[in-house]
């Protein structure tokens, strides 16, 4: 199993940069396939490393990278394509001698939200589950609601661990190239490490370095100068609008499953998102905030929906349209899924909580104004979100390996 190089090093250090560095160097001595969540950036590669990009829709995409695979052609997709990748295009990549680059972590495993009936008629009628959990579809053909499902199986991803449905990124497709390289940041605190050490992957963390000429890949892990966010980042500190995220658990999913609409809590929260808006000024094209996509109803005005319009899913990656918003909300606090740490915990294999809750919290408010090194107002209730926040700024200013 070949070594897969983790490029850790925090936004803005260019890593992208490196990547398009290293694919015009060793270009016409290897082929590649250059992953990543933005569309704007797929064209960015085609356009910077004279690249093609599959066209068509979804489905017809999927073919279409196939086709220019077999013609040996260097190629920049996006991570929805790769995640459908089946075996005749793992084949391909094995046959050609593919490099592959991918930017930003990938979805390596979910827990799918499927009522338990959906999941019965699938178990039980249209597919059926193996050996070691892993669900097959009985129908090659099959066109109907469930087509995604079976997209997710014929992948080999979709499996049954008790009575949870997951969707786990096929090992194979990582085997099937050459060379990985994957440009992330907070690797330690990420599923994708936890599954990478789940199924054996060796690998190598390093950074990115700069010369007269850019940037490139360095052969060890990253030591930063130091950058000062907090000039660019002011976090709101009032304690009536915190108050309720003192507790260590405040605003975690199952906090939020335990309250409804009229909750003191609730309301108090509800009132804090507003109060900050207005502390914040400027209007609902500077604004962004997020919650638990089930629990958005409880934070929105139930009369006049004020802010429903604003809210962008935590999880929220493949996104470069809130740029702009100056006034963010980070309204959750972040722990693993204890469905998704069983699966990893049959090995043994651990995944540092603090650190996940940090590199998701990093991701989301990174789709704001701050990727532009541009100042934010930032509200975040939970004070074991906002501590992880303030450290991680601090030790940021300081740079070199620690950070």
């Amino acid at each position: 199993m070949k070594t897969i190089t983790v490029v850790d090093a925090r936004m803005g250090r260019g890593k992208s940069s490196a990547a398009i560095r290293y694919m015009n160097q060793h270009k016409g001595k290897k082929r590649f396939l250059y992953v990543t969540p933005y569309l704007d950036e797929v064209g960015r590669i085609c356009e910077r490393c004279d690249f093609d990009q599959p066209d068509g829709e979804t489905r017809s995409k999927s073919s279409e990278l196939k086709t220019q695979m077999r013609m040996g052609h260097n190629i920049a997709a996006t991570h929805s394509l790769f995640y459908l990748m089946d075996e005749d295009a793992l084949a391909l990549a094995r046959e050609k001698g593919y490099c592959l680059i991918i930017d930003e972590s990938i979805q390596v495993i979910q827990r799918l939200n499927i009522s338990a009936k959906d999941m019965e008629l699938i178990l039980h009628t249209l597919a059926e589950v193996k050996e070691g959990g892993r669900v097959v579809w009985r129908d090659a053909e099959y066109q109907g609601r469930f087509h995604d499902y079976k997209e997710m199986a014929d992948a080999a991803s979709l499996y049954l661990l008790d009575s949870a449905l997951l969707n786990i990124l096929n090992p194979e497709l990582l085997k099937a190239f050459d060379e990985v390289f994957m440009l992330t940041y907070l690797f330690d605190g990420q599923y994708q490490k936890g599954y990478l050490d789940y199924f054996g992957f060796p690998y190598r963390v390093v950074g990115v370095r700069q010369d007269e000429r850019g940037y490139y890949f360095s052969d060890r892990p990253d030591e930063p100068e130091g950058v000062d966010y907090r000039s660019l980042i002011r976090i709101e500190d009032s304690p009536r609008l915190n108050s309720p995220g003192e507790e260590t658990y405040a605003l975690s999913k199952a906090w939020y499953d335990r309250r409804g609409y009229h909750d003191p809590q609730v309301k108090a929260l509800r009132t804090g998102l507003r109060r900050f808006f207005q502390k914040a000024g400027g209007d609902s094209g500077t604004r962004m905030w997020t919650c638990f996509k089930d629990d958005v109803n409880k934070l929105v005005d139930a009369r006049t929906g004020r802010f429903r319009g604003n809210f962008l899913q935590s999880g929220a990656r493949a996104t470069n349209q809130y740029r702009d918003r100056t006034a963010v909300a980070y309204m959750v606090n972040r722990f693993t899924d204890p469905n998704l740490m069983k699966f990893f915990y049959e090995k043994g294999v651990t995944i540092d909580g603090e650190l996940f809750a940090l590199s998701e919290m990093l991701q989301w408010i990174w789709r704001s104004a701050i990727r532009d090194n541009r100042p934010i107002r930032l509200y975040i209730p939970s004070r074991r979100m906002r501590k992880l926040l303030t450290d991680w700024i601090d030790k940021t200013s300081e740079g070199g390996k620690h950070e």
